[in-house]
């Protein structure tokens, strides 16, 4: 009986001690290492992935879509539950244009995912749902697929982005952190074989924010007439390719921006670098004649010359042991005598632009130039911008100073050029070009507003107001008459023909034709630069790129609503022009 008794207790004290050992690793598992267990629990049937957020469109600037992104999808396998690799990998082959061998490796993977194919054609992935594969899945992406309605619309001012959308060159590149947005994180539960649990929710830890839109300064229609002319007059002069912008003059923006040739965005990688090149912001050249206004500007601003100086009429010049001549284009120097600096600027004589030069000096010559901003970048938010190539006075020769008053000695880009004559055309201040106007949000509502800039006064209103009306004077008789004017519209404007500078010598028979102008020459609304780059046959500006201003300066008013008169107004009533004597 007490043996009984014994065995008994020993009995209920050891039941007591294993329930109380069970009720501490029942608390020890619930209260004291549950959440550790639960996270690894979690982390062997559940996966965490990243969501990357909707890139943001971008937009002319009356808010119309020229880029945004579409759902993209993407094919994964779960190489454990695939039952015939080689027989899944020959039908995957045909639907996804990859390598049946590259295919199997995959599915052979053991990994616990394999990606099969980045962001597929919907018409692949709708292929793969009507005829499922063991282990085969179509997944949308969060990043999608850049959509371009019009492939060649505004291509090197927009850019392209590579395959998991991020920006490679133009806005796209420039603009990238804002575009992007922030990539979010979401937790997806997994079976025992690592696929996605269907009738789990997914839980999001960290939404992603959606990239802003960027709103450009471009107008639609003048880009398309830009792009338009630009090629006809490319392929009339069997040219190798040129640039057009547009600019306002007084707020700095570009409302278009156009070159030859341009590429598709939408297979952007079937071109090369060289087709891609915007070359309104990455080429500098020698810009020729156009250039002669800075020289007459550094002239009248210094008080050294005034607008009744008279200068020697000659066809040539011999200066340090070389001999500079005037274009032979029919305009022989001056009627007399001597020439005017508006018969200098209107029959673009070289002589005359050299002696203006050799009158004022180096110095004065170089201040203005550098207070213009050539050499220095205009800071547009376009990458890759070239500042240009202006030499510092004590580098200069003896022909440099004479060379460098009619474009030539100096480097320069087509955006630095036109900004140069947007300080003419506004009164004498220098603008910074815009190409992006505002910043958007998901719904295309401005968020920020990039305004206009303006860096400083380069020249007085008064000499601003004298060059117009030398520009005036080129269409009305001098080097644009009668290919530069525009019926019904009082046109400005200067021609401009260069030879072709590569490493430093110039190219034999190689030219740049450009003519930069402004209308109404009163009050000018728009500037307006063409520059075509190795024309054939014809090659100065007058003949070559005066007629492509005309039609798109024309386009350019009518688009604003401003219809022609019969008698266009000269560019001031209280000082009309008169020919020179």
């Amino acid at each position: 009986m007490r043996r009984s008794s014994v065995r008994v207790k020993a009995i209920f004290y050891s039941f007591f001690v294993l329930a109380g050992f069970l009720i501490w690793r029942l608390y020890a598992v619930q209260v004291v290492e549950g959440p550790w267990l639960a996270d690894k629990a979690r982390s062997e049937h559940s996966e965490t992935i990243e969501l990357q957020a909707q890139r943001g469109a971008i937009y002319d600037r009356e808010g119309n879509a020229v880029v945004r992104s579409l759902p993209s999808q993407s094919v994964y396998a779960t190489p454990r539950a695939v039952t015939d690799v080689g027989d899944e990998a020959t039908k995957l082959a045909l639907i996804l244009d990859v390598p049946a061998d590259r295919l199997e490796n995959l599915l052979r993977d053991t990994a616990s995912t394999s990606l099969l194919a980045r962001k597929v054609s919907r018409e692949k992935a709708e292929l793969l749902r009507k005829h499922p594969l063991a282990g085969i899945y179509v997944v949308p992406e969060a990043t999608g697929v850049r959509y371009v309605p019009s492939g060649h619309f505004a291509s090197t001012v927009i850019g392209f982005t590579g395959i998991d959308e991020n920006g490679l060159d133009g806005v796209e590149y420039s603009f990238d952190s804002v575009l992007r947005g922030r990539s979010g994180k979401m937790v997806l539960e997994e079976d025992e074989l690592g696929r996605t649990v269907p009738f789990a929710s997914p839980h999001v830890l960290v939404p992603a924010q959606p990239g802003r839109g960027v709103v450009l300064t471009i107008d639609s229609y003048m880009q398309f007439e830009a792009e338009r002319i630009l090629r006809e007059t490319v392929r009339i002069r069997h040219a190798a390719g040129g640039t057009v912008i547009v600019m306002n003059p007084y707020d700095g923006e570009v409302l278009a921006l156009a070159n030859a040739p341009d590429y598709d965005i939408r297979s952007f990688e079937k071109y090369t670098p060289d087709q891609r090149r915007d070359r309104a912001v990455m080429d500098a050249y020698e810009p020729g004649s156009t250039f002669k206004l800075i020289t007459v500007a550094a002239a009248l601003e210094s008080g050294r010359v005034t607008p009744d100086a008279r200068f020697p009429s000659l066809d040539a010049l011999t200066i340090g042991g070389r001999t500079i001549h005037n274009a032979e284009d029919g305009f022989i120097a001056g009627r007399g005598s001597t020439e005017s600096l508006e018969d200098i600027i209107a029959y673009s004589h070289n002589v005359g632009a050299a002696e203006i030069a050799l009158r004022i000096g180096g110095a004065t010559l170089y201040r203005m130039v550098r207070a213009f901003g050539f050499g220095d970048r205009t800071r547009i938010d376009l990458p890759g911008e070239n500042p240009g190539l202006v030499m510092r006075p004590q580098e200069w020769s003896a022909t440099t100073l004479p060379t460098m008053a009619f474009g030539h000695s100096i480097s320069i880009t087509p955006l630095a050029m036109i900004r140069a004559y947007c300080a003419i055309a506004n009164g004498g201040l220098l603008v910074r070009p815009r190409i992006v106007r505002t910043l958007a949000d998901a719904n295309g509502h401005a968020v920020y507003e990039y305004p206009p800039h303006t860096e400083r006064r380069v020249i007085s209103k008064r000499t601003a107001a004298i060059l117009r009306r030398y520009l005036r004077a080129v269409v009305l008789r001098g080097t644009g008459y009668p290919t530069a004017q525009v019926p019904g519209y009082a046109a400005a404007g200067k021609t401009g023909t260069a030879q072709v500078a590569e490493n430093g010598v110039y190219v034999p028979g190689a030219y740049i034709a450009s003519f930069i102008g402004m209308i109404p020459a009163e009050q000018p609304r728009y500037v307006i630069l063409v520059k075509i780059d190795k024309p054939r046959g014809a090659i100065y500006g007058s003949v070559v790129a005066a007629p492509a201003f005309a039609e798109l300066a024309k386009e350019a008013m009518l688009h604003a609503g401003v219809m022609p008169d019969v008698k266009a107004r000269l560019v001031s009533r209280e000082s009309p022009l008169k020919p020179s004597t």
